[in-house]
């Protein structure tokens, strides 16, 4: 496949990045820390929302933690997508927010987080990441360029939220 600035399909390739993400439960997620390096943890992506843009994503995190002071001095992540079946590889790139409100987090609440904060909702200093991606780095098996992993295939979105490739 050529990935000629003029002839790139960028909606099969934000298709296939979706089906392939789709698939996965679990990620990396990369933070910066406070000396400049990065830190990596393992996340399970929170459902979305209907109507969300397929491009956010959530996380449930406790707001006192390191990843969560990292997030709050640097707002720029990556998550890291490994769908290995599909040969698939993605890294998405954007900026996170926290929603702290305790309206919104009873709203969001699901059994199964009590999990991880037995206290609840409201007991807890449960939290919600939200990442709005910006930038996709992907690698994916018949969709990105041959011979396939040999070079990274980037979308960017601009201003008015549209994609584009970006070579």
């Amino acid at each position: 496949m050529s990935l000629a600035n003029d002839a790139v399909d960028v909606g099969r390739l934000l298709d296939a990045a979706a089906d392939r993400i789709g698939k996965v439960r679990y990620c990396w997620l990369i933070t910066r820390d406070s000396d400049g390096g990065s830190r990596s943890r393992p996340m399970g992506r929170l459902p979305r929302d209907v109507g969300d843009d397929p491009w956010t994503l959530r996380f449930l995190t406790d707001g006192r933690s390191p990843k969560a002071d990292d997030m709050r001095r640097d707002r720029h992540v990556s998550v890291i997508f490994q769908d290995d079946p599909g040969e698939a590889y993605a890294v998405l790139v954007g900026k996170a927010r926290f929603v702290e409100d305790k309206g919104e987090i009873r709203r969001r609440w699901m059994s199964g987080y009590n999990t991880y904060f037995p206290e609840g909702p409201d007991g807890s200093h449960a939290v919600f990441v939200t990442v709005d991606v910006s930038r996709l780095e992907l690698w994916i098996r018949g969709v990105t360029p041959e011979p396939f992993g040999m070079s990274t295939t980037v979308l960017e979105r601009d201003g008015a939220r549209s994609w584009h490739y970006r070579s």
